[in-house]
């Protein structure tokens, strides 16, 4: 080694291929000096795919867009200081999303700590328990071989058992900037331990409990807002079949999209609202977006819920959970043997949902604008497998009470770790980096408080349909509602022209005037190279006032033993 430069790029260097080898292929960095080694062992290292966002924030949720849509844990990097501080909202959502993430802050050495050093702080434990685990690395040393094997275990404790965000503090002694032709040294390290993935298989005597609960009486399987694996939905809908249940799939889950099966529910926030209590339930992925179909399992408190989850959170807010399996969903599915329920049971519910059907058809019918209709359509305009972002508070509603079910199989994600605006579209510039089609749907508010991730679409392939409905479209349905300071201190309006705002970033922007033009504004969208922002202006009084009709066409409730 020439000096300490080359020196403090080795250790970078090696940190680099520890990370590649451990299967890191992506890492999106922000622009600084006290960063600079490691974002130019990333740069330089050919296994490495590096993204650079200039805004942090905007740069973190890139890279929790990019894991979602992968799979594969992403690696972020930025300098000292507040430039990291700027990731919390991500991570935070990493964390209760699950969603693996390697945070590598770069920080001063120990000597610069504590002495008023410019663009310092106390990074240690920076996130607090919003990561799985946090290391701080010494100042850069000549022995890197430990670094391949040390970047294993933290990528390995990013993807279980509790996947999420796992942050290594950096501190990086100047000089930063090494000679120009330095190159990296991917052999560089002893042989890493590869974490492989594992299944959890559950126990026979576990299986055979749930099938003795399962198998009694009138029963359905609900599904929340986490999105399911192929494998999951296969099972899940085969032990629909067999035990003749209903399925209360959230938007979210995926299940709704690419299957015309009866037993998955079009609408299972309307049918919850009038459907009886049902003798047991069977719950998987989270928590669902749909209130109505909390309330409904929260009033079948007394009866027996079994909660499956892949990983030892649990996702039972309403404390109605009688029995929680940590195990594989498929494994789960695929091991239960209990007979069908009654099949009256099922005809109920599905004739529930026929209704439902009906209604949102009637209530969405016509070429006007609102939110449930621009949903209903979406899902069945664009190409199969396209993935669908839906941002939250009030899209990711519309699409949960109004978009039904579809035969084409689409993508669907949505940030619920935590449900905030923040980061809406930078995550689903992420998505659409992986995605061959991506589009994402978003209220003026979420896309005004992402504004600066437009930045990323000059060469990002992204449809983003904007609800823009004046406002937090979404308080209109909440008790804030009835407040005389309503507009003010909840749904604050915006004078932002979102189609002269995008145009200002160089992206093609565009209103539309009713759903016909709307949806071939999104089809066109995604045969374009970079992104388009389509504005589809909503009035918010005529659209609440859809909303409440279909809501008021859920059918009366259907009592214990009634057939329909």
């Amino acid at each position: 080694m020439n000096g300490p430069a080359e020196q403090t790029f080795h250790w970078a260097a090696a940190l680099a291929s520890g990370l590649a080898a451990a299967g890191v292929r992506r890492l999106v960095a922000s622009p600084g000096s006290r960063s600079t080694p490691l974002t130019l062992a990333a740069l330089r290292h050919p296994e490495i795919g590096v993204r650079m966002v200039v805004d942090e924030r905007s740069a973190a949720f890139f890279a929790l867009g990019l894991a979602k849509a992968s799979g594969e844990p992403v690696a972020l990097a930025a300098t000292s200081g507040s430039a990291i501080a700027n990731w919390l909202p991500a991570v935070v959502e990493a964390d209760m999303a699950r969603v693996p993430l390697i945070l590598l802050s770069s920080d001063r050495p120990p000597e610069l700590q504590d002495c008023g050093a410019n663009q310092t702080m106390d990074q240690a434990g920076l996130f607090s328990t919003h990561v799985r685990k946090f290391f701080q690395l010494p100042p850069a040393e000549a022995e890197t071989g430990w670094l391949a094997n040390f970047a294993a275990r933290m990528v390995a404790a990013s993807r279980g058992p509790l996947p999420g965000p796992v942050h290594i503090n950096v501190p990086l002694r100047e000089p930063l900037v090494p000679s120009a032709s330095i190159a990296v040294d991917e052999t560089a390290g002893a042989p890493i331990p590869l974490t492989l993935p594992t299944h959890l298989q559950p126990t026979g005597e576990t299986l055979n409990r749930i099938s003795g609960i399962i198998g009694k009486g009138r029963g359905a399987i609900v599904c929340g807002s986490e999105a399911l694996s192929d494998a999951a939905r296969r099972a899940i809908l085969d032990l629909a079949r067999r035990l003749d249940v209903p399925v209360f799939a959230d938007v979210l889950s995926g299940l709704r999209f690419g299957t015309q099966e009866p037993e998955i529910l079009a609408h299972p926030d309307q049918v919850a609202r009038s459907a009886p209590t049902p003798d047991w339930i069977l719950r998987f992925g989270g928590t669902p977006v749909s209130k109505a179909v909390s309330t409904w399992m929260e009033k079948a408190h007394t009866k027996p819920q079994i909660v499956v989850s892949e990983t030892p959170r649990l996702a039972d807010p309403a404390g109605t959970a009688s029995h929680v399996v940590t195990a594989d969903v498929a494994l789960v599915c695929a091991g239960l043997d209990a007979p069908a329920g009654p099949p009256e049971w099922r005809a109920d519910i599905v004739a529930l949902d026929s209704e439902a059907v009906r209604a949102a058809d009637a209530v969405c019918d016509g070429d006007r604008v609102f939110e449930g209709a621009l949903m209903r359509r979406l899902v069945r305009a664009v190409p199969p497998s396209t993935a669908i972002f839906l941002g939250n508070s009030l899209a990711v509603r519309a699409a949960d009470w109004l978009a039904g079910r579809s035969s084409s199989k689409l993508r669907v994600y949505g940030n619920r770790g935590v449900s905030g605006i923040d980061g809406n579209l930078s995550t689903a510039f992420g998505i659409s980096a992986i995605s061959e089609n991506c589009v994402a749907v978003v209220g003026d508010l979420a896309f005004l408080h992402d504004l600066g991730a437009l930045a990323l679409g000059r060469d990002l392939p992204l449809a983003i349909l904007l609800l823009d409905n004046g406002g937090g479209g979404i308080f209109d349905h909440l008790a804030q509602v009835d407040l005389p300071e309503f507009e003010t201190g909840w749904l604050t309006p915006q004078s932002l022209d979102h189609v002269a705002a995008a145009r200002a970033f160089g992206l093609a922007a565009q209103d539309v005037d009713g759903l016909d033009e709307a949806m071939a504004a999104v089809n066109a969208a995604l045969d374009r190279p970079g992104t388009t922002v389509i504005r589809a202006t909503i009035g918010r009084e005529k659209s609440l006032a859809r909303f409440k009709t279909f809501f008021a066409a859920a059918a009366a409730p259907v009592t214990q033993g009634q057939t329909r």
